[in-house]
């Protein structure tokens, strides 16, 4: 493995330990506010972390970044802006009812089947990554692993 796939991995393994941890701080905070406000409050708190983090980076640049805000970036950040509301109050609902492990496997999961989907097309650029059998073979057992994580009635 050369040193840009191990930091890529360790980096990525960095943000699934933030997921599971964001996970539980909207699942209370869902449980608190409910969640559409729970989702608006977690996007607030969010928005000024994110202004703030702008203008640390604009303090310590030396040669300050050019953003160009175009319609296009635009309507990608509303999208993705919109898709986050409804992956926060979808957490804050659905965590509460099935249980963090598997809300975040089920999560995973569905990350995982459009992802799969996204490389076999090569919507994101780059090479298609043909959908084979190993890959396959993956999302069932990342399904079954899903199912058997479910909480069951007793």
């Amino acid at each position: 493995m050369n040193s840009t796939v191990g930091i890529g991995l360790l980096v990525a393994l960095g943000t699934g330990l933030a997921i599971g941890l964001q996970g539980m701080f909207t699942t209370i905070t869902g449980q608190m506010l409910g969640p559409v406000r729970s989702g608006l409050a977690i996007h607030i708190g969010g928005s000024i972390t994110g202004a703030l983090m702008v203008f640390a980076v604009m303090l310590t640049a030396t040669k300050q970044p050019h953003i160009d805000l175009t319609p296009r970036v635009m309507i990608f950040a509303i999208i993705a802006g919109t898709i986050g509301m409804f992956i926060v109050m979808g957490i804050g609902f659905a965590f509460s009812r099935v249980g963090q492990v598997s809300g975040q496997s089920a999560i995973i999961f569905a990350q995982l089947t459009v992802a799969v989907v996204i490389d076999a097309l090569a919507l994101a650029g780059g090479q298609p990554i043909p959908l084979d059998g190993r890959r396959i073979l993956g999302l069932m057992v990342m399904a079954l692993g899903t199912y058997l994580l479910l909480p069951r009635q007793t």
